[in-house]
């Protein structure tokens, strides 16, 4: 049984990626592909990628992306359910990872207003290595002004390679204080 007490918006973040550690799944990839709800993959459609996830005990999701095409975007999704900044410091994320090929990837905080929507980018670039790496860091809100204090959605999106990659996300959590 799995405990679905809570609290706050990165308590809830957290709670779906917990989901994935609880049990072994498999999906297939595409231009929008739904892990949990909450979590999904999300890729510029020129890219015509395909391919497929797995979750497994002790890793939190494995994604083989093949990549045929030339694209702008391809991102993971999480849902972080913070409608309003008012009383918070910053806004993170931990993250262990590992590669067979070495990249770099990028993670922003996105933000939805009427029309569309905000991006603000942390400032430390991931990296993925053969060798299993650890990865923290925040956004100080007070100093980002494309962070609005009022927002009707927010998600914290990993932007991955547009080429074809392998990756383990071994495992993620986010924090909000």
């Amino acid at each position: 049984m799995t405990d679905s007490i809570t609290i706050g918006a990165d308590g809830q973040a957290n709670q779906t990626l917990d989901l994935l550690r609880a049990e072994q799944r498999t999906g297939e990839l595409g231009t929008e592909a739904g892990i949990l709800p909450g979590l999904g993959f999300h890729a510029d459609p020129e890219l015509n990628l395909s391919g497929s996830w797995t979750t497994e005990p002790g890793r939190l999701l494995d994604i083989q992306a093949d990549v045929p095409g030339i694209g702008g975007w391809a991102g993971l999704h999480l849902s972080l359910p913070i409608a309003s900044t008012r009383g918070r410091g910053i806004i993170g994320f931990a993250a262990r990872l590992q590669a067979p090929e070495i990249f770099v990837a990028r993670a922003c905080l996105r933000s939805g207003r009427e029309g569309g929507f905000v991006d603000c980018f942390f400032e430390k670039h991931l990296l993925f290595t053969p060798d299993e790496t650890s990865h923290v860091d925040v956004l100080q809100i007070a100093h980002r002004d494309t962070i609005p204090e009022e927002a009707p959605w927010r998600d914290l999106i990993l932007f991955l390679p547009t080429e074809s990659f392998r990756l383990s996300l071994i495992d993620w959590r986010v924090f909000a204080v």
